[in-house]
């Protein structure tokens, strides 16, 4: 009796063990500092707004727009896509997108082109348009976007997130602005609400700084997730996340600079190969950046930003740190991307020419070696960047040693995720330099991060990521005059003037191009897209357990 319950109990624990997962956990080292997808902009709220909201459109590996609520990508072959002529002769484009039938909010509420036209509305709240000149609501299924002068990047117009018009409609038309809006808008006050999403999983537990939990969305009309509940859950100090993961208690992290630091995650993969499959991609359209306020009088001088350049041994950091994984960024353009341009000057590092530049610009070393302006101010400058976070951590200290070999002392004030994204780089509260992760995406114009009217203040509700607040007419004249070229040859030359002109002024330091590590147990797939670009659960529908 005893050894048949023993080979009873066998044989069920292995059938147990076998039965398919209906669930999982993802780690991450950050928390979204609000939910509502225009009023911040930062990667670890897209990756957990991925999961549940989805736009018109996705891309492709090379960077082409896919559709995902639409039946074809407008074109100017297509006739999706045209260019008109208005009584006064000058030249704008109508793009019109056709929605799939039969879409829905995860309450059952259908999603029409009035939705779309409504988010356009809500986002022109925080960021008012330059191109677009109005968005209409041809018919339930038809949305026509009207463009004040022809884009080359027109195919993607309409990958916006959306927002659903019978929720948050009546909130917003309420609201005394967008500040107002946005402290009560249903993301932010009841993010559980089943109607804000139209994704694949919707939110069912919203707990912040802690954890969401989301759920298979039952009006999705896209392939069915295979997991019915997912839960994204925060552990802020990456050496605890580790933890977790080799514990079980998570199954897998978030990529990027939301998950493990990527020396944990090169140790990882040299002892549990057996465990975990790792795939590393490069992070083509952001770059790691040192962003400057330009307005600290200490970083005024277009010669110290230069100097600051020069005074920073990126290879050495990449080799020393990243095993070579890491590419050494002296521009904000990866080499790969159309728009870049060999030609234009650098300020790799030269320690000796970084001193007499500090020189040049007025700088005479003081009694403790810490470099002291004309105005007798000693060149003691903040680095701010996510607390908890061990790559950049060991960076800064990197940069804290370097830096001071040339007579720059740095002082690291690490915050908080949410307090950095939510409140020092939006508020530009932050008084020199800020370590984080940027960019406009593949063959994207970073316009709202270089422009002017792009500079967040109190004024346009903080919208734009123009956090170093770099004011320059010829650099707004060039994002206009490069999206608006459709020539490709043409638009190449416009994009060597922006570099040129970035390049000549440094409004930030670049660092690094990262890679992307996805850590995939070896009981799942799908973590890892090769097929597709986006954020880490843009595809999560295709997560899938063996």
């Amino acid at each position: 009796m005893r050894i048949w319950l023993v080979l009873w109990l066998t044989v069920w624990a292995s059938v147990v063990g076998a039965a398919p997962r209906d669930s999982i956990v993802v780690g991450m080292s950050q928390f979204p500092p609000d939910m509502h997808p225009f009023i911040t902009s930062t990667s670890v709220r897209n990756i957990v707004l991925a999961a549940m909201n989805r736009s018109m459109l996705g891309l492709a590996a090379d960077g082409t727009p896919i559709c995902l609520l639409c039946t074809e990508v407008p074109s100017l072959a297509n006739g999706g896509a045209r260019i008109v002529t208005r009584a006064d002769g000058s030249e704008g484009m109508v793009v019109t997108y056709t929605l799939k039938p039969g879409l829905r909010w995860a309450d059952g509420v259908a999603l029409t082109a009035a939705d779309v036209a409504f988010s356009f509305k809500v986002n022109f709240a925080f960021s008012p348009p330059q191109f677009i000149e109005k968005v209409e609501a041809v018919d339930a299924l038809h949305v026509a976007i009207t463009l004040r002068s022809p884009i080359y990047d027109y195919q993607k117009i309409g990958g916006l997130f959306l927002l659903p018009e019978h929720i948050e409609g009546p909130i917003f038309a309420a609201a005394s602005g967008p500040l107002d809006y946005g402290q009560k808008s249903a993301f932010n006050r009841r993010p559980e609400e089943p109607g804000l999403w139209n994704g694949p999983y919707r939110a069912v537990l919203f707990k912040p700084n802690d954890q969401v939990v989301m759920e298979a969305n039952p009006y999705w009309s896209g392939p069915k997730p295979y997991f019915r509940q997912v839960t994204m859950r925060l552990i802020e100090n990456t050496a605890s996340l580790q933890a977790n993961l080799l514990s079980g208690d998570v199954d897998t992290v978030a990529t990027s600079n939301m998950g493990l630091t990527l020396d944990q995650t090169l140790a990882l993969s040299k002892t549990q190969g057996a465990r975990f499959d790792f795939d590393f991609r490069p992070a083509l359209g952001s770059y790691e950046m040192l962003k400057l306020n330009l307005d600290n009088p200490l970083l005024a001088d277009a010669r110290v930003r230069h100097a600051l350049s020069m005074a920073i041994d990126r290879k050495t950091i990449v080799a020393k740190l990243f095993e070579n994984r890491f590419q050494p960024a002296y521009l904000f353009l990866h080499p790969s991307e159309p728009g870049f341009d060999a030609s234009v000057p650098t300020w790799p590092y030269d320690p000796a020419a970084a001193r007499g530049l500090l020189t040049a610009a007025g700088f005479r070393a003081g009694t403790d070696g810490v470099l002291v302006s004309a105005a007798g101010e000693r060149f003691s400058i903040d680095l701010v960047s996510t607390s908890g976070n061990r790559t950049r951590e060991l960076v800064e200290q990197v940069l804290q040693t370097q830096l001071r070999a040339v007579g720059i002392e740095v002082v690291i004030r690490n915050e908080p995720a949410r307090v950095m994204f939510g409140e020092s780089l939006r508020k530009r509260s932050f008084k020199g330099m800020v370590e984080f992760e940027g960019g406009a995406g593949v063959d994207a114009l970073p316009i709202d991060m270089f422009a002017t009217r792009y500079v967040p203040t109190a004024e346009n509700a903080w919208a734009g990521r123009n956090y170093g607040g770099w004011r320059n007419a010829e650099v707004d004249a060039a994002l206009l005059a490069a999206r608006g070229e459709l020539d490709p040859v043409r638009r190449k030359a416009r994009w060597k003037r922006l570099l040129e002109l970035y390049s000549a002024e440094m409004p930030d330091i670049p660092l690094y191009f990262a890679a992307t590590a996805v850590i995939t147990p070896k009981g799942l797939t799908g973590l890892d897209n090769p097929r597709r670009l986006g954020f880490f659960t843009s595809w999560i529908e295709e997560w899938r357990s063996r």
